[in-house]
């Protein structure tokens, strides 16, 4: 049974997306184009609602499956969230996304905290990281100020929409014991 929904207080909610999100979600999509196309190369291949179902078939086919998960305010989409599970139940990615409405009051923040006490809690991963390109900022700041660590630079091992080619990503790391540590 997945562990979402998670209710993070004051209204915001993590869960998983469905089928219906498709429309609301695509219009997130459409309207932050500019913010997103930087550095995700999804953008692309999301360009009609259709597109966006397409994917969500995806990733609510499996109940279990938690890599496809919005946090909505109130009922309505803020930002995109997933847990993207390694092989053998090691390691597993966080990746993130926002909407230029919900930028900086700590949304993702909390929904990625909320996901990496599923990920080593629940799920018993032993390591959780995080990517971000060296000039996206705002995305790095997250695993910065939640105690990960910076463990690498993969050299353009990424790109965001084609007109913007590749780019390096940073690669941010917590183990399980450092998670257990600083709670």
């Amino acid at each position: 049974m997945s562990p979402l929904p998670v209710d993070l207080g004051e209204g915001v909610v993590l869960r998983r997306y469905t089928l219906e999100d498709a429309d609301g979600l695509y219009a997130a999509v459409d309207a932050n184009r500019d913010r997103l196309d930087p550095w995700m190369p999804w953008t692309e291949m999301t360009r009609s609602a259709e597109d966006q179902r397409a994917w969500l078939e995806t990733v609510t086919a499996n109940p279990e499956d938690m890599a496809g998960c919005g946090v909505y305010v109130d009922g309505s989409f803020a930002a995109g969230v997933g847990l993207h599970q390694g092989e053998f139940g090691v390691a597993c990615e966080i990746g993130y996304w926002n909407t230029r409405e919900w930028e900086g009051r700590g949304l993702v923040t909390r929904a990625v905290l909320a996901l990496m006490g599923i990920a080593f809690d629940e799920l018993g991963f032993h390591r959780v990281y995080i990517k971000a390109a060296p000039g996206n900022v705002r995305s790095r700041a997250i695993p910065e100020r939640l105690g990960f660590v910076e463990e690498a630079v993969l050299r353009e091992d990424a790109r965001g929409a084609a007109a913007f080619g590749f780019h390096d990503l940073v690669v941010y790391g917590m183990l399980e014991d450092e998670w257990r540590a600083r709670r």
